[in-house]
């Protein structure tokens, strides 16, 4: 079952216009992203205290009226099995009447896809780190591992792209696609990133919002 950091957070700028409740999962993440604020706390060292889904159900009863949005990340929320992530954001549904986001690096396709289909999620945030399109997994290894702290396949890149295309297909205000302005990189790789969701949303007639956001160093 998927267990969830011990506090929940509210927060003011994610989604505009809305007070969001945010999330985070306990259980994992399969990139090491450079600066990731979450790593060394969630991933690295799992919290031995931490809250379940029914403590989420509860504090949802007694104090759902302090927001209009949830937001489930992580880590990578999408890690969990997909009956786990199911069974969650139903119970979620059932008891609460505002938005559910869920942010993701797209690394789960299909179970992003699955999420849109059954209507389990109002919105996704996606990252999008590189410009996928025109890197090479093995040319551009060094460049994957300083930002991702992986080396992909090309399977994973194309589920990166897949579901970048996806978010932005599902055409919601709710939705976006963000990057984080590394300082490892230079300004032509957020122009590439920048022209490639401007040429989807282009394709796909759509609203979704994009991000390029200012590296923010993690606390030391």
């Amino acid at each position: 079952m998927i267990k969830l950091y011990n506090n929940f957070i509210r927060i003011f700028t994610d989604l505009p216009d809305h007070t969001t409740l945010l999330i985070h999962s306990l259980e994992g993440c399969p990139l090491h992203c450079f600066g990731c604020h979450n790593y060394d706390e969630i991933i690295a060292n799992t919290p031995k205290i931490y809250k379940m889904p029914d403590d989420l159900y509860d504090y949802i009863g007694k104090s759902g009226f302090l927001f209009d949005a949830i937001m489930f990340s992580g880590g990578e929320f999408l890690i969990s099995p997909i009956d786990e992530i199911r069974t969650l954001l139903k119970n979620v549904r059932i008891r609460f009447a505002g938005k559910i986001i869920v942010t993701t690096s797209g690394i789960y396709h299909q179970k992003m896809r699955s999420l849109y289909e059954e209507n389990l999620v109002d919105g996704i945030h996606i990252d999008m780190k590189l410009p996928y399109h025109v890197l090479d997994v093995k040319e551009d290894a060094q460049i994957y591992r300083d930002i991702i702290g992986i080396t992909p396949s090309e399977k994973v890149v194309q589920q990166f792209l897949a579901s970048i295309d996806t978010v932005i297909a599902h055409n919601s205000p709710l939705d976006q696609v963000r990057t984080v302005r590394y300082p490892l990189l230079d300004e032509s790789f957020f122009t590439a990133i920048r022209h490639f969701v401007d040429e989807r949303k282009t394709y796909h007639n759509s609203i979704v919002p994009y991000y390029l956001n200012e590296f923010v160093p993690p606390a030391s």
